[in-house]
């Protein structure tokens, strides 16, 4: 049990451990997703998601409860307060109201932030501590499951889901960085750039990394929607699953 609570700053990123971690909850997921598709049931296809998606976020409020409990737990690093931490529960909203409006703005912050998480770790800690098993679930297991609309549900991206998404993440980040002043903190690294080797050492340093974030961002996003673009111009015959989408 001990090996499972207590810290070991032991992760190395790009080891066999990273790799494997990755392969293996990726996996997991594209079983779900399999899973979902052989199932003829619409009802069926929603409920495994609603499950997937809402235990996908149990293992956030897991890590909160293990850390208050060991009396770690810090104000400063461990509210989740960052996109891999509340998108499994917007996610799962999304879904429970067949939001395909809520679903494209979750998509578009998840395959264009969440996504690298999975190739540049912020982890910390190794195999077997609690950490590293919550770190995929939330990073792997939260693209498998907005895939998984994509896929099983037939939901598709509207262009204006570039701008309305661009919109809600400022808006997310206006309400996260005065909780950052106030604690001290550096949620959704807008006060800092995060440690290690991530994808902000290509940007300039604060404030500019956060302007230059926003012309990636809506580059990113335009790009998630190109392949949906030209999926309409050249639709392919799909099994259709219109009773599981809510239009705008």
């Amino acid at each position: 049990m001990n090996s499972f609570l207590d810290d070991n700053f032991n992760f190395e990123i790009y080891s066999p451990e990273h790799i494997i971690g990755v392969i293996s909850f990726a996996i997991f997921g594209i079983l779900i997703i399999w899973i979902g598709k052989k199932n003829k049931s619409a009802a069926s296809k929603r409920t495994i998601l609603l499950y997937f998606t809402f235990a996908i976020f149990l293992s956030q409020i897991a890590k909160v409860v293990i850390l208050l409990s060991l009396g770690r737990f810090d104000e400063k690093t461990d509210i989740p307060l960052q996109l891999c931490n509340v998108a499994p529960l917007i996610l799962w909203f999304a879904y429970y109201f067949r939001s395909r409006a809520l679903w494209g703005i979750i998509f578009m912050w998840i395959m264009a932030g969440t996504i690298q998480s999975n190739f540049t770790p912020t982890l910390e800690h190794s195999f077997p501590h609690f950490e590293w098993f919550r770190y995929w679930i939330i990073h792997v297991l939260v693209v498998i499951a907005v895939i998984y609309g994509f896929v099983v549900l037939d939901y598709r991206l509207k262009w204006k889901d570039i701008f309305i998404s661009l919109f809600w993440l400022n808006i997310f980040a206006l309400i996260v960085y005065p909780i950052n002043l106030w604690l001290d903190a550096n949620y959704l690294f807008l006060v800092e750039k995060p440690n290690g080797k991530t994808m902000f050492d290509l940007l300039g340093k604060w404030p500019y990394y956060i302007l230059q974030l926003e012309f990636v961002a809506i580059l990113l996003f335009s790009l998630l929607y190109l392949p949906f673009h030209f999926w309409r111009k050249n639709p392919m015959k799909v099994e259709s699953n219109s009773q599981t989408l809510n239009q705008y």
